[in-house]
């Protein structure tokens, strides 16, 4: 959810919020990286000017990298990195002056809290804030497959600050928190596809769909009209499985899937899973090594053959017969040299 702070020992002004009317959240995600742009828009519906107070919340590993404020479609601030206190001064000057005004500034005692003090908000004016970042996503651990998570935060809690015993906006001002507010929104988040690398996406948060017809990015939004902000807004992206280091915990998931797989089609089926293998190239560099163990009871032997020759530019496989009579139909493929076959294990072995 999104909080609003609003000052509320100014002359006239009640303890309504600044409404949020509308909020627009574009976002690409490709690999570990985020770039988001979220625009929000306010409007003062008090029947005098006022100064409000925005908080906005930002993951520790973000950087903000443009802000942008437009005044009824009349007036475009754009940010400008500055000291802070040169910009503090320069501020509460243009507020004195009755002129619009804004300060963006991480909370000192919160990192990862952004506030956007608005100054001088005439009666019925529009303010559109228009925020961009980049953030590094987060990897999901505990997941069998490797799985990484984008998060927009919508939700923070009114920081207690024991040195006042109350919460206080940048100049100071004790300030009044506001919940929820009627508003528009609009998510939309591409999820490069990385050469078919990606595996699923999902959200533990919200009702999302998946639009999959774009060649270079997969399109998520969300799959219910009305949606509120009162939780963060979570897309959680699952990546197939690659070549993983060689340890104690990757030879542990081996072993758990090796047990946990049946045998039970009714026969030998090696031809769709090296299908499937070939499609899904290893990582540029690497060069794959599977090892085959069969029975080599199959009937497509010629396809078997063919299809892994083809392979052989970047899979190396070692064949296996199981059993005292493993076909000899397949000879040709245990002594390939593209293949690197040599092995007949017999059941007493």
């Amino acid at each position: 959810m999104l909080w609003i702070k609003k000052q509320s020992d100014l002359v006239g002004a009640s303890n309504d919020p600044v409404p949020l009317k509308e909020i627009h959240v574009d976002a690409r995600l490709h690999s570990f990286a985020a770039d988001v742009t979220l625009t929000q828009v306010f409007q003062n519906n008090e029947s005098v000017p006022i100064e409000a107070v925005y908080c906005f919340p930002v993951e520790e590993n973000a950087a903000i990298y443009s802000f942008v404020a437009r005044i009824d479609d009349e007036r475009e601030i754009v940010a400008q990195l500055k000291e802070k206190k040169t910009a503090q001064q320069e501020y509460t000057q243009a507020i004195a002056q009755g002129h619009g005004a804004y300060l963006f500034e991480q909370d000192e005692a919160s990192n990862d809290i952004f506030v956007v003090s608005v100054g001088a908000l005439k009666p019925g004016s529009q303010c559109r804030i228009k925020i961009s970042y980049v953030s590094e996503l987060d990897l999901l651990h505990g997941n069998e497959k490797p799985t990484i998570r984008f998060v927009i935060p919508t939700t923070i809690a009114p920081r207690y600050s024991p040195a006042q015993k109350g919460i206080s906006s940048p100049g100071g001002t004790q300030t009044e928190y506001a919940e929820s507010v009627p508003y528009n929104i609009e998510f939309i988040c591409q999820v490069d596809k990385l050469e078919q690398h990606v595996a699923g996406i999902s959200s533990p948060s919200h009702p999302i769909k998946v639009d999959i017809s774009n060649e270079e990015a997969f399109l998520v939004m969300f799959s219910q009209q009305g949606i509120q902000l009162d939780r963060d807004i979570i897309v959680d992206v699952e990546f197939r499985p690659v070549t993983q280091e060689y340890n104690k915990k990757t030879m542990h998931q081996a072993e758990s899937l090796i047990k946990s797989m049946k045998a039970d089609l009714g026969g030998t089926e090696l031809l769709e899973p090296l299908q499937w293998l070939q499609k899904s190239k290893p990582p540029a560099g690497c060069v794959r090594q599977i090892f085959l163990l069969t029975d080599g009871e199959v009937s497509n032997v010629d396809q078997v053959i063919n299809l892994c020759r083809d392979m052989a530019e970047f899979t190396r496989i070692f064949s296996f017969g199981l059993g005292h009579s493993p076909s000899r139909a397949l000879e040709s493929l245990y002594i390939s040299r593209e293949i690197n076959i040599v092995d007949v294990l017999a059941e007493f072995d």
